[in-house]
C-alpha cells in the first residue's frame, strides 16, 4: 500500500485490493466490474452543463467529435481584459452538436474538476503511476470513435446512461506511446471480419471496465444517452527505464566518438563491439547513479497535493508550538548525507541542505503526522525548521483538507 493512498479509488474502479489486481489483470486481461454507489459524486449531469456553460472551458480542455473526426466549430471569441480569445466553448455550437449526434469530450478533468483531482491523484499514488482523466458525453445512438487501441491502460467509469463496449484482442501487444492503432497501417485491419470479441458488454451506471493498452474497443449508445469517465494509467515501462539509463551513456567519451570514416558496411562493423562495450558500462554502473537517473521520471508518477495559495500563507503565519503538520501528499523527500555536519533533504525538483543536528525530526515531519512540540529539538528550532520545510511546500497543516 502506497503510502499516499488508502486504496479506496483503486477499488472503486475494479472491486479489487491493489495485490489482487496486480496479479491477476494488471497488463493482463480486461476486468468488467460494478459499483452501486455509482460515480456521480466524480462528475454529473450538472457538472458538465456547469462545465460547459459557466466554467469558460477553452480548447484543448474540450472538443466535440463525430465518428472519431472533429465536429464543426464549437467555440466562440469573448474579451479577457484587453485580449481577445477566440477558443472559448460556444454552449449554444455544443448543444446543437451534440443533438446532431456528436460527442462531448471534456479532457484533463485532473487538472479542471476538484473531485477528479482528488480522486486521480490518490488513484496514482495507489498504482505508482500517473493518472489522467477524460469524460466522453455521448448521444443515443451514436459512436464517438471507430474501433481503436490506446497505449496506456484505462479505467472505463459509467457514470449515466448505457454504452455497448466490444472489446477484442490485441494487434500489438502493450503498445507503446509512439504505437498508436494509426500507426499499425490502413491495410491492416484492427477487428478482422468475423472476428468475436473477448467481452461485449453494455455499461450502465456504476459498471467499470479495465482495459489493458492495446486491447482493440469500440464503443456506441443505443436507445440511451451515456456519460462515462476514461481515467488513463500512464504507466512508466520497462523501456522508459532503460532509456533513461542508457542516457547517461553521454557523459562517457567512449561513446561520444563518432563512428568510422567509411561506407555504411565499414560503420555496421563496429556495432558488435559498440554492443559489447555498452553491455560492460551497464553492468559496472554503481546502483545509486541508476536510481538517480531513474527517480525524476518516477517523482512525475503522481502531482504534488495542491496547495491553496493563501491558506498556505496563513498556515506559515499562524505557525505555533501546538501545530500540527504532516507531509505534504505526492513524491516522497529523502533524507541524505551533505557536507560535514549537514544533511541534504531530496525533493523533486531541488536539495534542502539542513543542520545535521535535525536529522532526527526530519525523519519524524517525513514519517506522518505530527506535533512541532513532539520533536526532538528546543522548541524555538523546531518553529524554524517547520516553518522552513512549509514554505518549501514540503510539509502541510494537519489534519488534511
Amino acid at each position: 500500500m502506497s503510502p499516499n493512498g488508502s486504496g479506496a479509488a483503486l477499488r472503486r474502479c475494479t472491486g479489487l485490493d491493489r495485490d489482487s489486481f496486480a496479479e491477476a489483470y494488471w497488463s493482463r486481461q480486461p476486468l468488467l466490474s460494478q459499483h452501486p454507489d455509482g460515480f456521480t459524486d466524480l462528475l454529473s449531469a450538472a457538472d458538465i452543463d456547469e462545465l460547459v456553460a459557466l466554467r469558460g472551458l477553452r480548447t484543448p480542455f474540450f472538443r466535440v467529435v463525430k465518428a472519431g473526426e472533429p465536429a464543426a466549430r464549437a467555440t466562440r471569441s469573448a474579451a479577457a481584459g484587453n485580449r481577445s480569445i477566440s477558443d472559448l466553448a460556444d454552449p449554444d455550437a455544443v448543444r446543437d452538436l451534440y443533438a446532431e449526434g456528436s460527442t462531448l469530450v471534456l479532457q484533463s478533468l485532473h487538472r479542471l474538476h476538484p473531485p477528479l483531482v482528488r480522486f486521480c491523484r490518490e488513484l496514482a499514488a495507489e498504482l505508482g503511476h500517473a493518472t489522467q482523466c477524460n469524460a466522453y458525453v455521448t448521444p443515443p445512438g451514436s459512436q464517438g470513435f471507430a474501433a481503436h487501441h490506446d497505449t496506456h491502460d484505462v479505467f472505463v467509469l459509467q457514470v449515466d446512461g448505457f454504452k455497448r463496449w466490444n472489446v477484442y484482442e490485441p494487434v500489438l501487444a502493450l503498445p507503446l506511446s509512439t504505437q498508436p492503432s494509426s500507426a499499425l497501417g490502413a491495410d491492416a485491419p484492427l477487428v478482422a471480419d468475423g472476428a468475436a470479441p473477448v467481452l461485449s458488454v453494455v455499461l450502465g451506471p456504476g459498471d467499470a471496465l479495465y482495459l489493458p493498452r492495446g486491447y482493440i474497443h469500440a464503443a456506441e449508445t443505443n436507445a440511451d444517452r451515456s456519460i462515462h469517465l476514461t481515467v488513463g494509467v500512464l504507466a512508466a515501462t520497462a523501456y522508459d527505464v532503460l532509456r533513461d539509463v542508457l542516457a547517461l551513456a553521454g557523459e562517457q567519451p567512449e561513446f561520444r566518438r563518432s563512428l568510422p570514416l567509411g561506407s555504411a558496411a565499414d560503420q555496421l562493423a563496429v556495432v558488435e563491439q559498440l554492443v559489447s562495450q555498452a553491455s560492460a558500462w551497464l553492468a559496472e554502473l554503481p546502483v545509486e547513479q541508476l536510481h538517480d537517473a531513474v527517480r525524476p521520471r518516477l517523482a512525475r508518477t503522481h502531482a504534488p497535493e495542491p496547495l491553496g495559495l493563501l491558506a498556505a500563507e496563513d498556515a506559515v503565519r499562524q505557525l505555533d508550538k501546538n501545530t500540527l503538520v504532516r507531509p505534504r501528499l505526492g513524491p516522497a523527500a529523502a533524507i541524505g548525507p551533505g557536507e560535514p555536519g549537514r544533511v541534504v533533504l531530496r525533493v523533486v525538483d531541488r536539495e534542502l541542505s539542513l543542520p545535521e543536528y535535525v536529522s532526527g525530526a526530519l525523519e519524524a515531519l517525513l514519517y506522518g503526522e505530527c506535533r512541532v512540540s513532539e520533536l526532538d529539538l528546543p522548541v524555538d528550532d523546531a518553529v524554524v525548521l517547520v516553518r522552513r520545510l512549509m514554505k518549501e511546500g514540503i510539509l502541510v497543516g494537519a489534519p488534511p483538507t
